[in-house]
């Protein structure tokens, strides 16, 4: 078969929606104390807990996606966040579910769906869970999270695999809940941005960069946008073989913070996902994030 379909589905439709899958950097193994930011990167640190955040989304909000590889259109996406408790405390639940067109299914049938829960205030996770069924491979997996003990710990519950617990810190956010949590905070250009992660299997810092503020047309409309890239320098796959390799986030520069398009540039093409429709109920009601001084 091709071999776009494959890598795009398997490697790039996490990467394209969840910053912490692929700006992995100073990862902290199991059983390894977490270690101290040095103090050029310590002054970016964003603490969830107490940091500012402001109400970007609703409840009930949709969001729409486009996926393709250079000219070809092949998947489409769905981003949508919704009131759920999560042991009986107050949550929010984001999911993403994408699958392929016809087009791609032809090569390779993916239908996957990523779900995250988080505290309402937007300072932590919960639980990251991803079902994944790309050809003939299925996956079905969690990262659950312990805000009080701190640790963090992995399972595959297709093949009873269990990794951790790992150490983790106040307000640690997953691969998805991640992006969520950047659209309530305050940039600008010029900022970086360090927030602790976890995908349940080790600890990482996220490392954002805001590098710029572009005015231009994207499938929504002309909007004002910040550009947000990722560091990726410690990704592997397909990045690692490409010596200018790129991931590039563009969020609408206003108090809605819409994730407009998603972009990367590789060895073998450029991907990217575009916003396509904002689907909000008009029952739906500003998600009231705390703000902490």
């Amino acid at each position: 078969m091709p071999r776009f379909p494959k890598i795009l589905l398997i490697s790039l439709f996490p990467a394209l929606f969840a910053v912490a899958g692929v700006a992995q950097a100073a990862i902290v193994p199991e059983g390894s104390e977490i270690p101290e930011l040095p103090p050029e990167l310590a002054v970016d640190y964003v603490d969830p807990v107490t940091v500012d955040k402001a109400a970007t989304f609703a409840t009930g909000e949709k969001l729409k996606f486009r996926l393709g590889w250079s000219l070809f259109k092949v998947a489409k996406a769905t981003l949508q966040v919704e009131p759920d408790s999560y042991n009986e405390e107050t949550s929010l639940k984001i999911s993403l579910e994408a699958r392929t067109n016809s087009f791609a299914d032809a090569f390779y049938k993916v239908r996957n769906l990523s779900t995250s829960w988080v505290a309402d205030d937007m300072s932590r996770s919960f639980e990251y869970s991803a079902v994944q069924k790309e050809g003939e491979r299925n996956r079905d997996t969690q990262a659950l999270f312990d805000p009080v003990s701190l640790k963090a710990r992995y399972k595959n519950n297709s093949n009873g695999e269990e990794i951790g617990p790992v150490d983790i810190l106040p307000g640690t956010f997953d691969p998805l809940g991640i992006v969520f949590f950047v659209r309530c905070l305050d940039f600008e250009v010029g900022d970086r941005l360090v927030v602790p992660t976890s995908n349940g299997k080790e600890f990482f810092y996220t490392f954002i960069k805001v590098v710029k503020k572009v005015e231009r047309r994207f499938s929504l409309g002309r909007y004002e946008a910040y550009v947000l890239e990722p560091d990726i320098k410690d990704i592997g796959g397909v990045f690692k073989r490409s010596k200018n390799g790129m991931i590039r986030f563009y969020f609408s520069a206003d108090e809605q913070k819409l994730p407009l398009r998603m972009e990367s540039e590789v060895a073998v093409g450029k991907f990217w996902a575009e916003l396509v429709d904002v689907g909000t109920p008009e029952e739906a009601v500003s998600v009231a994030v705390a703000k902490i001084d």
